[in-house]
């Protein structure tokens, strides 16, 4: 027995001392080939992509920005049900009548103020005072546009209306008060974030764009012609005890334009359709929202770094 034990040891010495050198085991004997170092450099690139994209994900969620999803198909059918082309129409025409409303006074602004007896630059005054009044109107419609788009579109022309018979009547009235009265009341009658509004809230997204564009259109178109309508107002006559000259047909024909308006608005309009009034199927709308929710909390639990042994786990 005692030669046995070292005839096996001699054995293992002997092959120990031929594999000299060799990192591999005497007992495993694998096939040894040689590592191609490109491999080594592809894995250091997942690796540190694997890192880096970690990073982003875990910046991303300690920051509450989710992952943009591709809208459902029951998302499509209730952007199809509040969208109205005619409500964008409507909106649109709202913007450009309000900036026509707002340019028109200013080539014959100085010679009212004149004519009521009041300093040529008091015409700084009549112009700036609508956009001073617009500042308070955004918030109030703004506010009001949460719970219907019709009913702050109606009051914005009928406050328009107004103000704009009042801005005529000053010259037969003498009163420059009445005369910056009706141009604050034409201010408060801004509807322009209601017009906003509608388009990002009602419009379907693929067509966004072009309705934002249109908005912007819409307001340069009226910022152009309302000058150029004020130079063929150049009419001068009386009827009844009303005058209609320069000065005054600014304010009388922006007055019948929002009345025109106001009427076609109350005709074609149509209110769009609320999110508790869509018939959402079950677990489509709520639910989905308790998963963003839950996936972006389960991610602000994970570690900032993962392996990519991890990654390829999951």
């Amino acid at each position: 027995g005692l030669g046995a034990v070292v005839g096996a040891l001699s054995r293992n010495l002997a092959d120990l001392q031929e594999c000299q050198g060799s990192y591999l085991s005497i007992y495993d004997q694998p096939s040894a080939t040689p590592k191609d170092p490109i491999i080594d450099v592809i894995n250091a690139s997942v690796d540190k992509l694997t890192r880096s994209t970690n990073f982003l994900r875990f910046l991303g969620q300690h920051a509450l920005i989710t992952q943009e999803e591709v809208p459902s198909a029951d998302e499509k059918q209730i952007e199809e049900q509040r969208y109205s082309f005619i409500s964008l129409l409507l909106n649109l025409v709202n913007t450009f009548l309000y900036m026509v409303n707002t340019y028109i006074i200013v080539p014959t602004a100085d010679d009212y103020s004149v004519s009521l007896g009041a300093p040529a630059t008091v015409c700084g005054v009549i112009i700036g005072s609508m956009a001073v009044a617009q500042i308070f109107s955004s918030v109030y419609f703004s506010a009001w546009s949460n719970k219907s788009y019709f009913r702050p579109l109606v009051f914005s022309s009928i406050v328009l209306f107004l103000g704009n018979v009042l801005y005529a009547l000053a010259y037969d009235m003498n009163s420059i008060v009445i005369l910056l009265i009706g141009r604050l009341l034409c201010g408060m009658g801004s509807a322009r974030a209601v017009n906003r509004r509608y388009i990002s809230d009602c419009v379907p997204s693929k067509i966004r764009m072009q309705a934002s564009a249109g908005f912007v259109s819409a307001s340069a178109l009226g910022m152009a012609c309302g000058p150029a309508l004020a130079g063929l107002l150049q009419s001068n006559f009386k009827l009844y005890a009303f005058t209609f000259n320069e000065d005054t047909l600014p304010g009388w024909v922006m007055a019948f334009a929002w009345l025109a308006y106001l009427i076609w608005l109350w005709i074609s309009f149509k209110e769009p359709v609320r999110d508790t009034e869509v018939n959402i199927p079950e677990g489509s709308g709520s639910g989905s929202g308790h998963v963003v929710t839950d996936e972006l909390e389960n991610g602000l639990a994970q570690p900032l770094l993962l392996s990519s042994e991890t990654n390829k786990m999951r």
